[in-house]
């Protein structure tokens, strides 16, 4: 995976790393009236050639994700998604080398799995409640909800290197995991909004105070954003937990041996929904009662330790309890299992692309078994350095044509159309609902981002708006009803007149989650007729898809050419 990205006019490196702030719903379309679009005194140029088609991606890699799925989702123009999850566990400091003493009469009160929604806090109410609203969730079903023990053993390396790279998992062995699964679901609680119903919360969790008798009082102790919280079997984690000999607890390496995972499956339906997570930043918490200690009694038997409920009062004696926790974080080594189910649209779309003269739609899916697109710029080089005659000297005939007219690129962009008919868009509810709001291009053939998003160093409160100049962020429904993505790809083109041996890359178009992250996910086989062997890890993490307007497009198909894609320049022609 390349972070960093050396260019001739750049002499340091930009490392690029993974930020998720938040997963913000409420995701502002920053268009023309922030970014400054007066181009008076420009010349325009929009008859550049410009080529894309879709491309799919295949069976990806998907372990170790920064962010997961988990769900079923039925969206109504790319087909059903199922995703199931597995994830090693690992003991935190305070948990390793436990002493669990028998004798002094462990009781579990709960056992709770425990992983925060990504939301966003709307309001605070006068009692000091807050009001939150949910983010990253498609789908508005319940789902039928398992978490299962792990039997299989996630490895860190591929023995078949002999070891010397690491494991990769892809999307599609949720069998192997299924088929290891041990014993019931932990999740049997009676109440079904834990299992078989279960549905997402937006209410925030509070945590209440306790007493001297560790009873729970009114008083509240902490408030904490939406989360889910599953309650799982005591009996289970008495026997797996308590029972377990101190072997399996000096180490993470031997607690991992013991205790290999959590898996989390949810059952096939129809329709459903589905969530992004950190699972990481999840655990579980074992929360239990036991005597403070035993002493000797004057008969030399071991009692529990007691003490007055009030030395004011003749209250007898109780026995003295404590409360202590065990706590077990869920992390360590991942797999997102992913099955993609293709609508037959979208089947027929990613099969019959148009690669010699480009498709008159681009569908881009993210998730796993997804979709980009190719775009190639300023066609063919058959002519020499003047573009008209002369043969070929690997440069593109319309490059050496704008150099030879000693064009200055004052901006060049290109913009891309939302197929509102395909993607069912009529209203601006519908379209934020399911379509992705933003898409991310990068050098294809470098996997790496281009020179307008080095070169963009401006940033906002929600991650996800950063490098906005450079652009790719959906922007609201216009006075002609259009909806569209604009990239600003002006140093690009610039880079590519500053010298004859730069090559004219391929770029890549595809789904992201977060702009800031352009690390790369292995594909199980390379692609035809496009060879890539990775794409962008955002478009891996985010499940949805747009369908865009391409270039091939008759002009008698009069809305659709008025919207097909564009490179526009905005140039000043030196005499």
């Amino acid at each position: 995976m390349n972070k960093a990205i050396i260019f001739k006019s750049i002499i340091s490196i930009f490392l690029i790393s993974i930020l998720f702030a938040s997963c913000d719903k409420d995701f502002n379309t920053i268009g023309s009236n922030v970014i400054d679009d007066n181009h008076f005194g420009f010349e325009l140029d929009t008859l550049s050639s410009i080529s894309a088609f879709v491309q799919p991606t295949g069976i990806v890699q998907t372990n170790n994700l920064p962010i997961n799925q988990l769900g079923i989702y039925n969206n109504p123009v790319f087909g059903k998604t199922k995703a199931n999850f597995v994830t090693q566990l690992t003991l935190p400091s305070a948990s390793l080398n436990p002493k669990f003493d028998l004798t002094l009469n462990p009781i579990i009160e709960s056992v709770i799995l425990t992983i925060p929604y990504f939301s966003k806090k709307t309001s605070t109410t006068t009692e000091g409640s807050g009001l939150y609203e949910l983010d990253s969730i498609s789908g508005d079903k319940p789902l039928n909800l398992k978490v299962y023990e792990s039997g299989y053993q996630i490895q860190d390396f591929d023995a078949s290197t002999n070891s010397q790279e690491s494991q990769k998992y892809y999307n599609n062995q949720d069998n192997v995991f299924n088929n290891s699964k041990l014993g019931i679901p932990l999740n049997d609680d009676v109440n079904k909004r834990q299992n078989t119903e279960f549905i997402p919360d937006d209410k925030e969790v509070v945590v209440n105070k306790r007493d001297n008798k560790l009873n729970f009082t009114q008083d509240v102790e902490s408030r904490l954003s939406p989360r889910m919280r599953l309650d799982l079997n005591k009996e289970y984690f008495i026997n797996k937990i308590f029972l377990a000999s101190n072997d399996k607890f000096i180490s993470n390496g031997s607690f991992r041996d013991y205790m290999k995972g959590l898996y989390f499956q949810v059952e096939d339906a129809n329709d459903g929904r589905l969530m992004k997570l950190n699972f990481a930043a999840g655990n579980i918490t074992i929360t239990y009662k036991q005597y403070a200690g035993l002493v000797t009694n004057s008969s030399g038997v071991k009692v529990p330790i007691t003490f007055d409920d009030d030395a004011n009062t003749s209250t007898p004696e109780i026995i003295k309890n404590v409360l202590k926790t065990f706590v077990i974080n869920l992390t360590g080594n991942s797999v997102n299992l992913i099955e993609q189910s293709n609508s037959n649209d979208y089947a027929n779309a990613i099969a019959n692309q148009n690669t010699i003269n480009g498709d008159q739609r681009l569908h881009l899916k993210g998730g796993a078994e997804g979709s980009i697109a190719v775009v190639d710029l300023f066609g063919k080089d058959l002519h020499g350095a003047d573009g008209t005659t002369g043969a070929p000297n690997g440069i593109a005939d319309e490059l050496d044509l704008i150099k030879k007219n000693k064009w200055l690129i004052n901006e060049a962009n290109l913009i891309f159309y939302l197929d509102k008919e395909k993607m069912k868009v009529t209203d601006n509810f519908t379209y934020k609902t399911y379509t992705p709001k933003r898409i991310y291009l990068y050098d294809l053939n470098n996997h790496r981002p281009l020179q307008d998003y080095v070169l963009d160093f401006s940033s906002n409160v929600n991650s996800k708006l950063n490098k906005v100049i450079h652009g790719g962020i959906i922007q609201n429904i216009d006075e002609k009803g259009r909806i569209k993505y604009k990239i600003r790809i002006t140093n690009h083109i610039r880079y590519l007149m500053s010298n004859d041996t730069i090559t004219n890359v391929r770029l890549g178009l595809a789904v992201t989650e977060s702009i800031l992250l352009t690390s790369n996910a292995k594909l199980k086989n390379s692609t035809s007729p496009t060879v890539i062997d990775r794409v962008p890890l955002s478009n891996v993490i985010n499940h949805l898809g747009t369908v865009l307007y391409g270039n091939n497009i008759p002009a008698s198909d009069k809305i659709p050419y008025r919207d097909r894609l564009k490179l526009e320049i905005y140039y000043t022609k030196i005499n």
